[in-house]
């Protein structure tokens, strides 16, 4: 199948580095129009394939689905995963070597009406208080107009400040401080990884669907095993094979014949 055309070129008219400052000041931005509606129209019906495809009992159960390994599901997924705005930040808010640490769509259908406030990865296996510098951070495509009513994202401003996961009285239920994210579709979410947030419920009569790419540094260990992914592509681009993987240092055997790297050290 052919990949689209995403808008892939250059990004006029994005300031990074206010991208940058409302990430670090509010936990989360929202860039409007990253992509043409008909773009997200069109990515859209691919993924619409995917779930009908994929569907069971318990994505009906719940009235929610997930389509996993969507990079190597159709062209266009690798294509956005690689958007050369969303690349850019992530290189200058996390490191210019990150990675994508899970790349997935989610969905949720009408009469979805659960909460659920968390982190994200890997902020949800450290232990408290968590490490004061950036880690990760999410990326939400909207693939349909977020509204109040659709269940468009909670979110807690300031929440990646705190330190720690929210606590367990607050997990199911809406926060006085959220703020719901509404959005065109086309349009793209940036979160710093600890900020809190939760899917809400979809009281529309249409489903609302996202793609979400966590972005981490290069050290710590990816949600999702990227890597067992790319030999399904086909010649990946160098950028491709950074993202999903391919650089990251491996676990090797240190023994008598094998030594550190030059300027590692030598022992102790």
């Amino acid at each position: 199948m052919n990949a689209m055309d995403t808008g892939n070129g250059a990004a006029p008219g994005h300031d990074i580095t206010a991208i940058i400052t409302e990430l670090d000041e509010r936990g989360y931005c929202v860039i409007p129009s990253v992509i043409p509606v008909e773009t997200a129209d069109r990515v859209r019906a691919v993924l619409e394939r995917l779930l009908a495809n994929e569907a069971n009992e318990i994505s009906r159960e719940r009235r929610t689905q997930r389509v996993a390994r969507i990079a190597v599901k159709h062209p266009v997924f690798v294509e956005l995963m690689c958007h050369p705005l969303i690349v850019a930040i992530w290189r200058q808010y996390l490191d210019p070597d990150m990675i994508c640490s899970t790349w997935t769509a989610n969905t949720t259908y009408p009469g979805y009406n659960r909460y659920g406030w968390h982190p994200d990865w890997p902020y949800q296996r450290l232990n408290r208080p968590w490490p004061t510098d950036r880690i990760s951070g999410q990326t939400m495509w909207l693939l349909n107009d977020f509204s109040a009513a659709n269940g468009g994202t909670g979110i807690i401003p300031g929440s990646h400040r705190k330190g720690h996961r929210p606590p367990p009285e607050m997990a199911s239920g809406w926060h006085p401080d959220g703020e719901i994210l509404t959005g065109t579709r086309g349009s793209v979410m940036v979160m710093h990884g600890a900020t809190c947030h939760t899917a809400r419920p979809n009281n529309s009569d249409a489903a609302r669907s996202a793609l979400l790419g966590m972005y981490t540094r290069p050290i710590y260990v990816t949600q999702e095993d990227m890597r067992a992914q790319l030999a399904d592509l086909d010649n990946p681009s160098e950028l491709v094979r950074q993202l999903m993987g391919a650089n990251q240092h491996q676990p090797g055997v240190v023994g008598e014949n094998q030594y550190p790297p030059a300027g590692a050290g030598s022992g102790c």
